[in-house]
């Protein structure tokens, strides 16, 4: 009965439909669900609605210090550099375009993009959902959804504390090791709304293996080195 009464205030079926997706990945039915639809807009999509660039910037803000308080209370004795290393790897573009992925925003997000998609719009997506749980339900409320629904099930605390993210200098000493000829292509710049893209094409041996946009240069490079060292492992 409860539900009934919670998915009746939204308009129409896309509102409802949005709505159940919002509750299966964070555990509650919005109240302002145009937050939600605002936060799943990329700006190429941003007609009638406002894009995520905002929510993006605010859920990047409150994420940040939620993090921050949950390894400062889980971590007590270990000391800054350390827990700002362990919080930098967990937002990292890297974390966070994978958590997008795993969550299934990349079904809901919202684009008129045409062709290959940057991975980092969905890592994007999220930060701004994140925007809007916080502005839809205060601070607390947020903290414990991320706590409770994300950072619990998705983080293993034990591995980030020990894990190597410089994908860079491994894909580099790998390649070295090997003998292998790696290149880092900038293959092109794109500029989707407000935002310029840097287009980064790794080159093993003459060949693009991996590929990756993002806003920052160096982070472009890393998530393409990322993509790469997976392949290379697995081969």
């Amino acid at each position: 009965m409860l539900k009934y009464f919670q998915i009746t205030r939204y308009k129409n079926p896309s509102e409802k439909k949005l709505a159940e997706s919002i509750k299966n990945l964070f555990g509650f039915y919005p109240r302002n669900i145009s937050l939600f639809e605002q936060a799943l807009t990329h700006s190429s999509a941003a007609k009638h609605i406002k894009s995520n660039e905002r929510l993006e910037f605010l859920g990047d803000s409150v994420l940040g210090t939620i993090v921050a308080e949950y390894l400062f209370s889980i971590l007590p004795n270990k000391d800054e550099g350390v827990l700002t290393q362990v919080r930098s790897r967990m937002v990292s573009r890297i974390q966070l375009n994978k958590l997008a992925v795993k969550l299934g925003i990349d079904k809901i997000l919202r684009t008129d993009i045409k062709g290959n998609i940057s991975y980092a719009l969905y890592g994007d997506a999220f930060e701004a959902l994140v925007g809007a749980i916080y502005l839809d339900t205060g601070f607390a409320s947020t903290k414990k959804i991320l706590i409770e629904k994300i950072i619990k099930h998705h983080f293993d605390i034990n591995t980030l504390l020990n894990e190597d993210t410089d994908y860079k200098s491994r894909l580099i000493n790998f390649c070295a090791k090997t003998k292998v000829p790696l290149q880092f292509v900038l293959m092109d710049e794109n500029v989707l709304g407000a935002k310029k893209f840097y287009h980064i094409g790794i080159e093993i041996d003459g060949k693009i293996i991996a590929e990756a946009q993002n806003p920052n240069k160096r982070a472009a490079e890393q998530l393409a080195a990322g993509k790469a060292l997976e392949l290379l492992e697995e081969e």
